[in-house]
């Protein structure tokens, strides 16, 4: 298949609202055919598609649980039916409590598990026999600086990052004679309408936890992680190969 921009189709999970929205609206302004998904926010998702096709691109809605096999699979299955083709998948949908350790309970960590790494997973499930047709196939995985080092809050959040991580360096092996490159977006505080399963963004940490430096800190916007997304999809990323980027504006710097 041709590796051509305004051929090729991304399904970006989580992709209603926030880092998502912004992944889908900088590569369907390069012309690249988006689903958008969403679970439990189709307003929002429907706001996304709106801006979609009012800037000239293509894209559709669907809903669906990244937690259920079944769900995600049929999702594919329309991306397939409506275009047919699969060339990107932008793993995105997530969710973040914000919760000391003894605030977690099994239940709450299992639910979380399920979504950050499960919903991942699965995705890549779904999505790999189209993916390797594809001859150009890329997966992301949004992943964060949680993974990369302890912040004092959430080890439940940042124990799925941290798997992410390595997640995407046993697909990045094992994918690579498939001709599919996988890398992960590792992000920093990033402005966006509120977080799943969190408080406005005004308290996407604990005050107790809070670094007195971080009172000029600039949080990265929703586009500026679509375009790293987009130059890890394109052929100009091909060299890059089970990587980490960081895209924090140095937050890992205070």
């Amino acid at each position: 298949m041709a590796c051509r921009t305004e051929e090729r189709t991304a399904l970006v999970t989580g992709g209603g609202k926030g880092v998502g929205a912004g992944v889908v609206k900088v590569l369907a302004s390069r012309g690249i055919r988006c689903c958008i998904n969403c679970n439990t926010h189709p307003d929002m998702a429907e706001n996304t598609l709106r801006a979609v096709r009012e800037a000239g691109g293509d894209g559709f809605v669907y809903q669906a649980d990244v937690t259920d096999l079944n769900q995600l699979q049929s999702m594919v299955d329309a991306v397939i039916a409506r275009w047919g083709r699969l060339d990107i998948l932008v793993n995105n949908a997530a969710m973040q409590p914000n919760l000391f350790i003894d605030q977690y309970d099994l239940e709450k960590l299992r639910r979380i598990w399920n979504i950050n790494i499960g919903g991942y997973f699965h995705a890549v499930r779904a999505c790999l026999p189209h993916l390797k047709k594809s001859g150009c196939g890329r997966i992301v995985n949004i992943s964060s600086i949680h993974g990369k080092r302890p912040t004092g809050f959430d080890a439940g959040y940042a124990m799925t990052k941290g798997a992410i991580r390595m997640l995407t360096r046993e697909l990045a092996l094992e994918l690579y004679g498939d001709g599919i490159t996988v890398n992960a977006v590792d992000l920093g505080g990033c402005k966006i309408e509120f977080k799943t399963g969190n408080a406005p963004i005004s308290a996407f940490a604990p005050a107790e936890c809070r670094n007195p430096a971080m009172s000029g800190f600039r949080m990265v916007t929703p586009e500026d992680v679509g375009k790293m997304v987009y130059y890890l999809c394109s052929p100009e990323a091909s060299a890059v190969i089970g990587d980490g980027v960081r895209l924090d504006k140095g937050l890992v710097l205070i």
